[in-house]
């Protein structure tokens, strides 16, 4: 946890997103076996969880002025989070179509808003909101198909 906490005081507010993409991105910086299933426990996952939004409260707080347009959201995987991440939409179109997701590869259904929060035990910023969705994910080049299943929760500047 030190070391994800050190990792966490390096991000600094970039002035520009990725070249040809509308956000900017950190994925976790943790071994997937101990954030994920079946080795990945609940109190590691809360800590990891509660880094990423504290990070996430401190990248708003430094924002420059000049980019005040630019929405920070900590995006969590649960129970998988190995896939979870820290990301600012540069691109107002990027973020509002983010969440649709609705094909055959990649479905999200929305969940109730205080499910992980409850579950994690998570302290949030004020004004930080929150959206949750279940996530399936399906490759039909297998046979049978492979799927999989999860949680995707949005927490920070996700609203208006």
């Amino acid at each position: 946890m030190r070391r994800l906490r050190r990792w966490a005081a390096s991000l600094q507010f970039p002035e520009t997103p990725y070249e040809g993409a509308g956000y900017y991105h950190w994925k976790l910086a943790m071994p997937q076996v101990m954030v994920s299933p079946p080795h990945g426990r609940l109190p590691v996952q809360s800590a990891c969880a509660q880094v990423l939004i504290d990070t996430t409260e401190r990248l708003i707080l430094s924002r420059p002025r000049h980019l005040g347009h630019v929405r920070a959201v900590t995006i969590l995987g649960f129970p998988d989070m190995f896939s979870s991440e820290i990301c600012l939409f540069f691109d107002p179109d990027y973020f509002a179509g983010f969440c649709d997701r609705d094909l055959e590869e990649q479905r999200w259904s929305p969940r109730p808003a205080a499910d992980l929060v409850e579950t994690l035990n998570l302290s949030l910023p004020a004004g930080f909101g929150v959206r949750g969705f279940d996530e399936v994910c399906r490759d039909v080049s297998f046979d049978p198909p492979w799927t999989s299943a999860n949680q995707v929760w949005l927490i920070g500047e996700v609203d208006g």
